[in-house]
């Protein structure tokens, strides 16, 4: 507890001249740090007689409620058990230090490529180096941090600039009325708060980092793989946000009142106003609703690297960026008759692939969106034309050809977040992803996707929220689908213990780092074929009543 105290409240001074100094282009809105929110969000309100709560009167902050809509205690999960404090200090342990080296970087903590996902702190404050952060900000908290809560939210004080008076969003969001009901439009518009309330909302901004993001500078190239980076294992939102683990209470937990007062005067329908009921299956709709995401922002993604127009805050890899493409249909060990050789062939035979772990859920979320399948594969047809055409595709022509798709992708996930996913069809979606993991000899990160998902969607149904009859058949495959989870890392927070500097401190902590000799031997040892014979297996269990 001491160590998270620490690490929240041992800021290093940064005042707006400085980084007016530092920047003429700072962002319009000033990154507080969590110390800010340590306030209110790590042991609850500040009573009456405190004198905390007499500071936060004398700032403006009066009438704040605790009706449970929010935890109050967010900081104190996020500072013991969630990676998010610890990513920039991993940019100094021994596999970074050695990236640094092989990539030529001499501190590589300082390489704003880096720091786009290592931190929360603004690339745009880190001054006006192409390359390097200022060395002097190595040492400040708001930066060391890691992804703290004005990572993911935004940066939540006032504007820096005088020429651009706007507000943030760190006042505003203490009272209740009117700053829960407001819509997510006018919260980013008029005080530049990233919502994450929505599930495609969330994952959107999950992936980011997560997945990339040109725009943002968040690129992980395959210069970075090569150099040592851990690969990134692809992204499935539920299955990520309970590993964090969750700092949030979702809607369906929170107070009856609470929730009925948020569903009548909320300016969005995000959670399906007329049709939302607490024991609907929300994490899986969610598992669906960041599949179509994670399939649009992917080939955005892409489109954004190969296009030569494109700009970006950090220096941008030439294309292709090999780190878009499926890495294992090159990196694996050549055997005879294996389950590669056995797979249907799409495309033009040679030709590199797209990763394919986006697309591993997008065939059931399209269904249960009551969209076409048909209309998928039109859309797709392009693409996988543009692909065929030559290696990596006519840089040129990528954003025109993916243009429709992840439109219709990004509709169609707004729609299914609004439309209820029923408990009753649980065990009929539980028999769809089965279907699909049988249909073809998935790779080792689609596979883990269908898995993930069917791991969600059995929690959901095991809950005492369902009838004893559902838990019963549920408890009827429980080891079939033990023996299937067996073949995967599935756990992201298992690794290898390491200590690690708290920030502006001598003393230091425990953390699991990602330890390669786990992580890789499974992928290695994967075979698709066994994948499909055990989900065969169960699939026929679901079958037979």
């Amino acid at each position: 507890m001491r160590s998270s105290l620490f690490l929240i409240f041992g800021l290093t001074a940064i005042t707006t001249s400085q980084l007016a100094a530092q920047d003429k282009h700072a962002p319009a809105r000033a990154f507080l740090g969590a110390t800010e929110c340590v306030k209110c969000h790590f042991s609850g309100l500040p009573k009456a007689e405190d004198a905390n709560s007499v500071a936060l009167e004398v700032l403006g902050f009066t009438g704040m409620v605790n009706d449970s809509w929010v935890l109050l205690d967010e900081l104190k999960t996020w500072a013991n058990q969630d990676k998010h404090a610890q990513a920039f200090t991993s940019l100094l342990n021994e596999r970074s230090q050695r990236m640094g080296k092989l990539l030529g970087v001499e501190e590589i903590h300082r390489d704003k490529r880096c720091l786009a996902c290592h931190t929360g702190y603004p690339l745009a404050a880190m001054g006006g180096d192409p390359q390097l952060m200022p060395a002097e900000l190595v040492k400040n908290l708001k930066v060391s941090q890691g992804v703290s809560c004005e990572g993911c939210h935004a940066p939540s004080g006032d504007a820096t600039k005088e020429e651009n008076k706007v507000s943030g969003w760190y006042m505003p969001h203490a009272q209740k009325e009117p700053w829960r009901f407001l819509s997510e439009k006018d919260k980013s518009e008029k005080f530049g708060f990233t919502s994450i309330r929505s599930a495609s909302a969330r994952a959107r901004m999950c992936l980011t980092c997560h997945l990339g993001n040109a725009a943002e500078g968040k690129i992980v190239t395959h210069e970075m793989y090569a150099a040592g980076h851990p690969p990134l294992p692809g992204f499935e939102l539920a299955s990520f946000a309970a590993q964090m683990p969750k700092h949030w209470r979702d809607f369906d937990k929170k107070p009856d009142g609470v929730r009925a007062e948020f569903l009548e005067k909320s300016a969005d329908d995000s959670y399906g106003r007329s049709s939302f009921k607490p024991d609907n299956l929300h994490e899986t709709n969610s598992v669906l609703v960041a599949a179509l995401v994670s399939f649009s922002e992917n080939l955005r993604l892409s489109a954004s690297l190969a296009d030569e127009r494109f700009t970006t805050p950090v220096a941008k890899p030439d294309w292709p960026e090999l780190a878009q493409f499926e890495c294992f249909a090159c990196h694996h060990d050549l055997k005879d008759r294996s389950w590669r050789q056995r797979r249907t062939l799409r495309g033009a035979p040679g030709r590199p692939l797209l990763r394919a772990w986006p697309i591993a859920l997008t065939s059931l979320a399209v269904k249960h969106a009551g969209a076409d399948a048909k209309e998928l594969d039109k859309l797709w047809q392009p693409i996988e034309k543009l692909l065929n055409e030559q290696p990596f595709g006519r840089r040129e022509r990528w954003n025109d050809v993916i243009d429709p798709l992840t439109k219709w992708l990004d509709e169609l996930a707004l729609s299914l977040e609004r439309k209820p996913l029923l408990r009753d069809a649980g065990l009929t979606l539980l028999q769809e992803i089965a279907t699909v993991a049988e249909s073809d000899l998935w790779d080792y990160d689609s596979a883990r996707q269908l898995v993930w998902a069917a791991q969600v969607l059995r929690r959901e149904l095991s809950s005492d929220r369902s009838d004893e009859s559902l838990r019963t058949r549920v408890a009827a495959i429980e080891a079939d689908l033990t023996d299937i989870e067996k073949l995967f890392v599935l756990n992201l927070n298992e690794g290898r213990a390491a200590q690690q500097k708290l920030p502006g401190s001598t003393k230091s902590r425990e953390v699991k780092e990602v330890d390669l000799e786990k992580t890789l031997p499974p992928i290695a040892d994967y075979d698709a074929s066994t994948f499909r014979d055990k989900f065969r297996k169960l699939s026929g269990k679901l079958t037979t009543k």
